[in-house]
């Protein structure tokens, strides 16, 4: 019988066999599937109450609108009915009667034997005629009239119903027409204490309304005259020329009123007031009341003074006309107020 084997001895054997290898790498994958479900299953149930928030926060209504309490209008009742219980209610008024428009009958024309009676003749206003007297006359203008001196005319009033036709204007090469301007030069001085007559030279050629002939050569005369009716405050002096004298002997009839060299009517004048003349005596007046009433407040004068003594002998201030006065050399200009046509004279 053979001996047996200490129990120390080694044994020597083959190695297990293990799984498989495709069953641990199945068996890896599944664990790594498992584990990947697991974790993404933690993430979404961390992730769930703050998304289902924000959607709760999202979809939330809003607060309800706080409105004042305005008070309710009080409902408007039908007024009550007052009168008589068994009278009849008033009837509503009856409608417009309907207005039926009638066509108008055509006017009916004349029977045949009837003649319609001409119609009567429209008045045509004449428009101003000059007319010039060689003989030295005075000019006279159609419908138009004049004043004595000229100063005024009757053209400057308002207008007259009525049509009024233009014309054309006549001998245009030997007409001044209205509103030109004779400049001039006064040869005598004026005094308005008292009226009298004034002369000037014309200073500078005057030309027809087309400019081709000298109508009023320089050195013509100029026959005019004023008056004394000057007014307090008046401080120009007026004078109506009456007459042109032409060197060659030609004379027509101006009345025109004077101006300054730029048409203003009238001549700038020294004025003189007559203060003294009108107000001393009244001054000098004042002047005793003011010493009487000084010495009668002293009470150891010896003046006697009579009451009313002094005031019933104040004279009265006299109505004295100032005086103008303009001094010859002054430089003037005529208004022509009216045409002045030279063609009876510029023809010879």
């Amino acid at each position: 019988m053979p001996a047996a084997a200490p129990d120390n001895a080694p044994v020597v054997r083959r190695p297990r066999q293990g799984l498989p290898t495709p069953l641990l790498v199945g068996f890896a994958l599944l664990a790594a599937v498992l584990l990947f479900v697991i974790l993404e299953g933690r993430r979404e149930n961390a992730e769930a109450p703050a998304v289902a928030g924000r959607q709760v926060a999202m979809i939330s209504a809003p607060p309800p609108l706080a409105l004042p309490d305005y008070p309710q209008p009080p409902e408007l009742l039908p007024a009550p009915f007052v009168g008589n219980p068994g009278a009849v209610p008033p009837r509503s008024p009856p409608p417009p009667p309907q207005i039926v428009y009638m066509p108008q009958p055509a006017p009916m024309g004349p029977p045949p034997g009837y003649e319609t009676p001409p119609a009567p003749p429209r008045a045509i206003g004449g428009g101003s005629v000059l007319v010039y007297d060689g003989a030295g006359g005075t000019a006279a203008a159609g419908s138009q009239g004049s004043d004595g001196d000229g100063a005024q005319q009757r053209g400057a009033g308002p207008a007259e119903a009525g049509r009024v036709r233009a014309g054309v204007l006549a001998n245009r090469g030997t007409t001044v027409v209205q509103g030109s301007l004779i400049p001039a030069v006064l040869e005598t001085p004026l005094d308005s204490s008292r009226p009298g007559f004034s002369r000037a030279v014309v200073s500078r050629d005057v030309r027809g309304f087309d400019g081709s002939r000298i109508l009023i050569p320089r050195g013509s005369r100029l026959i005019g005259e004023y008056r004394s009716e000057a007014t307090q405050g008046q401080k120009r002096a007026f004078i109506t020329w009456t007459r042109l004298i032409r060197p060659d002997g030609a004379t027509i009839q101006l009345n025109s009123p004077s101006g300054d060299p730029l048409g203003r009517g009238g001549l700038k004048a020294k004025v003189n007031s007559h203060f003294f003349s009108r107000f001393g005596e009244a001054i000098l007046q004042s002047v005793l009341d003011i010493g009487v009433n000084a010495a009668a407040s002293a009470t150891n004068s010896p003046v006697v003074i009579l009451p009313g003594g002094t005031g019933a002998q104040r004279p009265q201030p006299t109505n004295i006309a100032p005086t103008l006065k303009v001094a010859q050399g002054t430089s003037i200009s005529v208004f022509v107020a009216r045409d002045l046509d030279f063609s009876g004279v510029e023809r010879r």
